[in-house]
């Protein structure tokens, strides 16, 4: 006798922004409004990774909920109201940025990530012009942790993306946090250095500066590229990849897309493995 076929669960449907959507029970308010092309910002949320609520980047307006509310651990509900743009969420989200900035450095011009940085972005579009904080700014020294990561403890927004990505999606677990408060950082699982598979996936994740490549550093800025998609040559997987090439010269290896049977992730190889490319015995 066969199984009877269970009927998928029906669509919750709320309005976002005067937008009729839908979306299966159990998916985040967040995820159901990328999917409508609705633009929520959020520093510490990834998907698919542990949610964690620490930037308040993401806050959006419910009806008949009396405080802003965080659309990165909001489940959507039947006949929920949300407005995503407003004056009030406006001026939280400026806020939230003001205290990041506390001590962050401006060094946006000689940063690696400026061109791409998602801080950077938000700052030009909710940012104050000019901080109430004349405190001098919290700095620590950058420190290489190994022969191809920097980190800049002052750049640091402790979204703790590096370290879902590290634990949860490498499965390694060489990155922690260290300290509490403003004295909170990210940490190697060496103390001083790291010891793991150098995937640089930490990298990639940061969405801002803190976390650099040493083959990258200092060499160009995202727009003077040319971002070419290929496929990984070190081994017969065919991990996607994005090659930045300038002057005909191969710059940066990174993560293609979602789409390839690595989906996001690279190993050594893949990343950093294009030095090949020129070399003299070639």
């Amino acid at each position: 006798m066969s199984t009877p076929v269970s009927a998928p669960p029906a669509l919750v449907n709320f309005t976002v922004d005067g937008r009729q959507l839908s979306a299966p029970p159990g998916t985040l308010l967040i995820d159901a409004c990328k999917r409508a092309g609705i633009e929520i910002p959020a520093f510490c949320y990834y998907e698919g990774y542990s949610l964690q609520a620490a930037c308040r980047m993401c806050l959006v307006e419910v009806e008949k909920m009396p405080k802003l509310q965080t659309a990165c651990t909001l489940p959507v509900m039947e006949g929920m109201i949300v407005r995503s743009e407003t004056e009030q969420i406006a001026k939280a989200r400026k806020g939230t940025l003001e205290f990041l900035l506390t001590n962050h450095p401006l060094d946006c011009p000689v940063c690696d990530k400026g061109g791409e940085c998602e801080l950077q972005d938000m700052v030009f579009r909710y940012g104050a012009g000019e901080s109430r904080f004349t405190e001098l700014k919290q700095h620590e020294p950058e420190r290489q942790w190994s022969p191809v990561v920097f980190y800049d403890p002052a750049r640091c927004i402790l979204c703790y993306r590096c370290v879902r990505a590290c634990n949860e999606g490498m499965g390694v677990g060489a990155l922690g946090i260290t300290n509490r408060g403003v004295l909170a950082e990210i940490a190697p699982n060496k103390v001083d250095h790291l010891e793991c598979d150098e995937c640089g996936a930490c990298i990639d994740i940061c969405p801002v500066g803190a976390l650099t490549s040493n083959t990258y550093r200092y060499k160009t800025r995202p727009w003077e590229m040319q971002h070419v998609g290929t496929v990984c040559t070190h081994c017969s997987n065919g991990c996607k990849t994005t090659l930045g090439v300038r002057n005909d010269e191969i710059i940066r290896g990174n993560n293609r897309d979602r789409s390839g049977i690595n989906r996001e992730f690279l190993c050594v190889k893949g990343r950093y493995g294009f030095d090949f490319n020129a070399h003299e015995e070639r």
